[in-house]
């Protein structure tokens, strides 16, 4: 569906749900086909559609009926008692007073008073410049937010601490008043009756208050007491922006909607789930007494951990069994929770939980994970000890890590999270025979990752030594006895293990969120399902958030000492490397490429075999080129370098980018074209009609500032303005006037907007009657549209059978050569053609620019590389 398409469709619903009031999705799909509103051949999905990703302000009611919140909500008032702070810095807090009407700043009609005064949405932690600005304290505002109003709002309104105003809804903004005096509401019977239906769950108070209100059109009518009172009368409690029926408990809902998330998430059953659940309650509880000595003065903290960790309860955890009813009662104590850490699901799904917290949660789990083992069962220490050691891997100290594994290793030498866990230590160590056999006894599949590498690396004996011979280091032991079983591949072979070490967290770590935000910048503008995932296999993004984004030096950081020796002295190495932009200076295919760093001049022999077969001498490339014992290779990917982009992207490059930066640039090749005009302004179009007063007058003055159109049909005054580029007139707007109106037509909101001005100053009392602007995207959407039309295609003239227009193309384009040669090129960073020619530092650009033209075949209309290479005098 084109967005014009959808926007009409949009309005059509929004009309109809005003005029008919709340109506299911069948309804209102009827009222439309009634209307005569064309759905296309799959209405239900169409209409799905506009639903699901339309206006904010398009929702579904509890009882499944779509609304249009301003028709529902229009001249409904809801009053709110003000609090010093808000009165004293013109703000109206979010709450439960003001719920259902928070939504409606999602609308830009609603971002004001019906008097003009601006209304702003502000959030702690994300306008504090705001608050700064107004001279605010950031406790000034709670988590839920408040809306900001202009300075003097309230005074202007006459409004205090302590007295009662009102928002009413408006279809222009909201109307701020004060209340006096209220009226009796009467919404507390269909509320608690609606809230009874759905007896075992909180509903948003918004949605609730709507759902009402759609079934009652007198309520809100007259300002009533604040929402939040009326709720507490009615004895409905409400936490957050949730309320529910009377007796509700939102304890026991939040532990059972809790462990309902758990065991979805992680594919536990209900007892699996509940232990986690635990697990957490208890680890929390160590949590706040970690803050508490964590921010104990210095000297106190160790003392101040000491008392708190002896509070620590060892008896029933704060569950109870009844709030879940498939949990077994005698599940509920810390101890039998922790029974289920056995299970390799529970233990990940813990950890899992704890780690996405903050910065203290290692620490936290660190500590609850000692405090907690002396009580827990037998079969949980080795899953506590490995969480332990997990604890240690966060807090950046490797080696306490590894010493954790171990001893979880020694508790259950089949526990597989351990084995797993040394199996990377494995890896890192450069000891892939250790690694797969460890990974043998975790059951780990063939397809598994680590399996993948570690078979991808592991060494092989040398074939002309014998196990009983003396070992070839010369350390006077036979073969078998030293290095047959510690034999080590080349570090020139070990550098892609080395790359893929550094990337083992990257997927799952903490900077997963960092690549998915690359990747989705980098297939930004791939139409494939698959998009994202081609992204991050890609190699591109991994690199740039392995490097620019600073986990290259995190892992070396961390896992450095883990390394053999010489892995470790090469990404030191790497981390002195700065991505460039690259030229190819020679090719051996399938061997190796000789580059040149166009930022530093430096010359080096790369080893590649596969990008050596596709790129060119003279082509450009950014890449990182890293050393490898006594040769240069790549890692993450060659991005070609258009000779147009090469010093911008050289200037980014020298500016230190930020990952998003720096693939966003590397990824633009992707884009379709851009459809520009010949002045090269995008392509909108634009048209007005504008009602003018003195026809007869206008166009004298229009003749004074135009080219009239002497061809134009006799009852029709038609102007162009035009511009001349390349040698070649073109228009640049049309305008025409019949009777009392004048139409203006121009293909890009630059021109449109300096003929609107121009008219304007020759016709100050012309009136604007309409108005639109199309942009007419990119060539790729063009093509799409083409392909899809029903118009028969059109003719295409052959010029070569016309003498006549040949000729005509000829002429054309030896003019428009001739302007060429004195044209700024982007491609030649703004310089002319017989610049660069005259430039011996540029020449070579020009060269490789005229290189990349296809030469032309004799057929007409075609610019000739060799005509402007001796126009240019450079054969």
């Amino acid at each position: 569906m084109s967005s014009d398409s959808f926007e009409a469709l949009e309005t059509d619903v929004r009309r109809i749900l005003s005029s008919h009031g709340p109506l299911t999705e069948d309804e209102l799909l009827k009222a439309l086909l009634a209307d005569g509103i064309d759905l296309g051949s799959d209405p239900e999905d169409q209409l799905g559609e506009i639903l699901d990703e339309g206006d904010e302000l398009l929702v579904v009611l509890v009882d499944e009926r779509w609304v249009w919140l301003p028709a529902l909500l229009d001249g409904r008032v809801f009053t709110h008692r003000l609090s010093d702070l808000e009165a004293e810095h013109d703000m109206l807090d979010f709450g439960a007073d003001l719920a259902p009407l928070s939504i409606l700043t999602e609308n830009e009609t609603y971002h004001r008073l019906v008097n003009g005064s601006t209304i702003m949405d502000v959030l702690p932690g994300l306008d504090d410049d705001v608050l700064a600005q107004r001279g605010m304290p950031q406790e000034a505002l709670d988590d839920e937010g408040a809306w900001l109003l202009e300075p003097g709002t309230l005074l202007a309104l006459g409004a205090e601490a302590g007295d009662l105003v009102g928002l009413r809804v408006a279809m222009t903004g909201f109307e701020l008043v004060t209340v006096d005096d209220v009226a009796e509401c009467e919404v507390g019977v269909p509320l608690s009756e609606l809230l009874e239906e759905n007896f075992d769950r909180p509903q948003s108070l918004g949605l609730a208050i709507w759902t009402v209100c759609a079934a009652d059109d007198d309520l809100f009518r007259e300002p009533a007491a604040p929402l939040g009172q009326l709720l507490e009368v009615c004895g409905l409690p409400q936490w957050g922006d949730l309320v529910a029926r009377r007796g509700f408990s939102f304890e026991s809902w939040q532990v059972t909607h809790r462990i309902r998330t758990v065991r979805a998430r992680y594919g536990l059953h209900d007892d699996e789930a509940f232990a986690v659940l635990g697990v957490l309650l208890s680890y929390e509880k160590t949590r706040e007494l970690v803050d508490v000595a964590m921010n104990a003065s210095e000297g106190e903290g160790e003392q101040a951990l000491a008392e708190a960790l002896s509070q620590l309860p060892q008896e029933p955890i704060a569950v109870k069994a009844r709030w879940f009813v498939n949990i077994d009662p005698e599940r509920t104590t810390l101890p039998e929770c922790l029974k289920f850490l056995e299970e390799p699901a529970v233990a990940e799904a813990v950890l899992s939980e704890i780690l996405s917290g903050d910065e203290r949660s290692p620490l936290a789990l660190g500590v609850f994970a000692e405090t907690v083992e002396p009580s827990a069962p037998r079969s949980a220490r080795a899953a506590l000890r490995w969480l332990r050691g997990k604890a240690y891997e966060q807090l950046g100290d490797v080696e306490k890590a590894e010493l954790r594994f171990q001893e979880a290793e020694r508790l259950a030498p089949s526990w597989p999270l351990t084995l797993m866990s040394l199996a990377r230590y494995a890896s890192d160590r450069g000891d892939a025979e250790r690694g797969l056999a460890l990974l043998r006894r975790a059951h780990a599949p063939d397809g598994h990752p680590l399996v993948a590498l570690l078979e991808q690396f592991q060494s092989s004996p040398r074939p002309k030594l014998a196990r009983n011979q003396p070992c070839w280091c010369g350390s006077g032991r036979k073969y078998k006895q030293c290095h047959l079983q510690g034999e080590q591949l080349p570090l020139e072979a070990r550098a892609s293990w080395l790359y893929q070490k550094a990337c083992g967290d990257l997927i799952d770590g903490p900077y997963a969120p960092l690549l998915i935000a690359a990747a989705q910048e980098r297939s930004k503008y791939w139409d494939s399902p698959d998009a994202l995932a081609q992204a991050i296999e890609d190699g591109h993004p991994c690199d740039v958030v392995l490097f620019e984004g600073g986990v290259f030096d995190e892992f070396l950081a961390m896992r450095g000492p883990l390394l053999p020796p010489d892995e470790a002295m090469l990404a030191q190495q790497w981390l002195l490397v700065d991505r460039s932009v690259h030229e190819v200076l020679s090719v051996r295919p399938g061997e190796s490429m000789e580059w040149r760093d166009v930022r530093t001049g430096d010359v080096n022999e790369i080893r590649e075999r596969t990008a050596s077969q596709q790129v060119k001498r003279g082509e450009f490339y950014c890449a990182r080129v890293v050393p490898v014992g006594e040769t240069m290779q790549i890692f993450g990917g060659l991005e070609p370098v258009s000779l147009g982009e090469r010093d911008q992207l050289i200037a980014l490059l020298d500016d230190d980018p930020d990952p998003m930066e720096l693939v966003a640039f590397l990824s633009r090749r992707f884009a379709p074209p851009v459809l520009r005009n010949t002045e090269q302004e995008s392509l909108v179009m634009c048209h007005a009609t504008l009602r003018v007063t003195d026809p007869a007058t206008l166009a004298s003055a229009l003749d004074a500032a135009y080219n009239r159109d002497v061809d134009a049909p006799a009852d029709t005054l038609r102007w162009f303005e035009h511009v001349e580029t390349h040698g070649v007139e073109r228009i640049r707007s049309e305008l025409h006037i019949t009777t009392d109106e004048l139409s203006v037509h121009a293909n890009s909101e630059t021109r449109f907007d300096r003929t609107i001005a121009t008219i304007r100053r020759l016709d100050p009392s012309a009136t604007l009657t309409s108005e639109t602007r199309e942009p007419a995207g990119d060539l790729r959407a063009m093509q799409e549209s083409a392909a899809s039309s029903s118009r028969p295609p059109a003719e295409l003239l052959d010029p070569a059978s016309d003498p006549a227009v040949a000729a005509a193309l000829k002429e054309m384009v030896l003019n428009f050569e001739e302007a060429w040669l004195d044209d700024t090129i982007p491609a030649l960073s703004g310089h002319t053609p017989r610049q660069c020619a005259q430039d011996p530092t540029r020449r070579p650009d020009l060269i490789r620019l005229l290189d990349s033209f296809p030469e032309a075949d004799g057929q007409p209309g075609q610019m000739s590389p060799a005509r402007l290479r001796a126009s240019l005098e450079l054969d």
